[in-house]
C-alpha cells in the first residue's frame, strides 16, 4: 500500500524542551522502519492555537519560549508557579481552544489522536469528541510519572500509555480502568538505540576519542543545549583521579563547546568535548557512569546501555522529573545528590566501594529490556484494527437494515 493512502495518526506535541518531539520522531521512525500500516503526523499544539495564546498576549512570549528560557537560565524554581498560571489560562480559554482544535481536526481528520504533551489533554479530549466522534484519544507519557493536577492524565481519555508503575497508579487514580491503561517497559527511545551502542560500539567510540579501553569514563549529558555548569563539573571529575576520562556532550551550544575545548588543551587528553550528536548510544556504551539531570530521556538512554547514573535533585529540579531521581535512589540505579558540585565525589565514592559499585551495576543491568517504542506501536495497531472491524460491522449492519 502507498504510504500516502495509509490512515493518519496524529501525534500532538509541544516544543517546550526537546523530549516530546524526540519521542514523536522516534515513534515515526520505528513505524517507518517496520512498515506499519499507518502514517504518523506530528502536530505542534502551540502552532494550532495561534492567536489564542493568552500567555503570549500577557508576556510577549510563547509558553515554549518561556519554558526553554527558564531551563537555559536555570531559573527552574519558578516552573511550578509558571505551570499553575499557564493551567489557569488554559482553563479560562477552554471553550475557544477546544473549538479551534476541533476545527483543525475536522479539516485534517485522523484515525487516532495521541497526545505526547502535557497540560492540554482536557482540551484535546474535548476537541476529539466534538470533531471526530468514535475516534479514540490516547495520552502517551514522555515522563516516568505525572505531576498532578491537570498535567498529563485527565479523566475521560480513552487510553493512557505509561512507562512506569507509578504512572499506571496515577492513571488508575484518575479513574481509568486497567483495560484502558497500557504499561510499556520504559520511555520511548529512537530505533537507533537498538541498532547502536553495545560493547563493540563502545570500544569503537573509545578508540575514536583516544581513550584507553581500560580507562574509567564519565559522560556528562545535560540536554540538547548542555549546561554552563559542565565546565566546573568537568574540572571536578578530572581532579578525582589522574586516570579518569570525561566525555562532555555540549549539545547545540557553541560557546560551551569552545570553553570545554579550551579546557581540554590542559587536561592531558582526558577531557573530550562533543557538540550536538546523534551517536549518544555509542558514547554511552563507551562510558562507565553518566552524570546528568534526571531527565527521562537521558536516564532511559543510559539504562538501555547498562550505565549507572549520578543525578541531581533539588529545588531547581523540574517538578515532573523529581520522581525520576527518587526512582534512581529507590531502585539503586546510581546516586542522587543535591548539586552538580557534589557529583564528582559521588561518582568516586560509588566506584571506589567495590560492593556498592557491583550492586549499582547489577541493578541497572537487571532492569527489563526497554521495548517501549515498539510496544507503543503495537497499542496503536491494535486500536486501528479495532476501529476498522467496528466500521465494517457498522457498515454491514446498515446494509442489512436497508435490505
Amino acid at each position: 500500500m502507498e504510504r500516502s493512502s495509509l490512515p493518519d495518526v496524529i501525534l500532538f506535541i509541544v516544543d517546550a524542551g526537546g523530549g516530546h518531539r524526540a519521542s514523536a520522531t522516534a515513534l515515526a521512525a520505528a513505524a517507518e522502519q517496520q512498515g506499519r500500516p499507518w502514517r504518523f503526523r506530528i502536530v505542534n499544539i502551540q502552532e494550532t492555537f495561534g492567536g489564542l495564546d493568552l500567555w503570549r498576549r500577557v508576556t510577549g512570549k510563547t509558553i515554549e519560549q518561556t519554558y526553554n528560557e527558564l531551563i537555559r537560565s536555570q531559573h527552574t524554581r519558578f516552573l511550578v508557579p509558571t505551570l499553575r498560571v499557564l493551567q489557569f489560562f488554559i482553563r479560562c480559554l477552554r471553550g475557544p481552544l477546544s473549538r479551534t482544535m476541533a476545527n483543525m481536526l475536522r479539516n485534517e481528520p485522523a484515525a487516532l489522536v495521541i497526545s505526547m504533551a502535557p497540560n492540554f489533554n482536557a482540551i484535546l479530549r474535548d476537541a476529539v469528541r466534538q470533531a471526530l466522534p468514535g475516534t479514540s484519544f490516547f495520552v502517551l507519557l514522555t515522563d516516568y510519572a505525572d505531576f498532578p493536577r491537570h498535567f498529563w492524565i485527565e479523566p475521560g481519555v480513552d487510553r493512557v500509555i505509561a512507562g512506569s508503575e507509578r504512572a499506571v497508579e496515577q492513571a488508575r487514580a484518575a479513574g481509568l480502568p486497567d483495560e484502558r491503561i497500557s504499561r510499556t517497559s520504559g520511555m520511548v527511545l529512537h530505533p537507533r538505540f537498538y541498532a547502536g551502542g553495545g560493547p563493540a560500539a563502545g570500544e569503537g567510540a573509545r578508540r575514536e576519542l583516544g581513550i584507553p579501553l581500560d580507562a574509567f569514563v564519565v559522560m556528562e549529558l545535560f540536554g540538547g543545549k548542555g549546561s554552563a555548569e559542565m565546565a566546573r563539573l568537568s574540572q571536578g571529575l578530572l581532579a578525582q583521579s589522574p586516570d579518569w576520562h570525561v566525555v562532555a556532550v555540549c549539545g547545540d551550544n557553541p560557546p560551551l563547546l569552545e570553553e570545554l575545548t579550551r579546557m581540554s588543551a590542559s587536561a592531558g587528553g582526558r577531557l573530550h568535548p562533543l557538540g550536538f550528536t546523534k551517536r549518544i548510544a555509542d558514547y554511552l556504551a563507551a562510558a562507565d557512569v553518566l552524570v546528568a539531570k534526571p531527565g527521562p530521556g537521558c536516564l532511559a538512554e543510559a539504562f538501555q546501555q547498562g550505565v549507572p547514573v549520578v543525578v541531581t535533585c533539588n529545588a531547581r529540579t523540574i517538578p515532573q522529573e523529581r520522581f525520576n531521581a527518587e526512582m534512581v535512589r529507590t531502585l539503586g540505579l546510581g546516586r542522587v545528590v543535591a548539586s552538580v558540585d557534589e557529583m564528582p565525589a559521588a561518582v568516586a565514592g560509588m566506584v571506589r566501594d567495590p560492593a556498592a559499585w557491583d550492586s549499582v551495576r547489577a541493578a541497572v543491568r537487571g532492569l527489563p529490556p526497554n521495548r517501549a517504542v515498539y510496544e507503543a506501536l503495537d497499542v496503536v495497531e491494535a486500536e486501528l484494527r479495532r476501529t476498522s472491524v467496528l466500521a465494517l460491522e457498522t457498515a454491514s449492519a446498515a446494509a442489512r437494515a436497508q435490505a
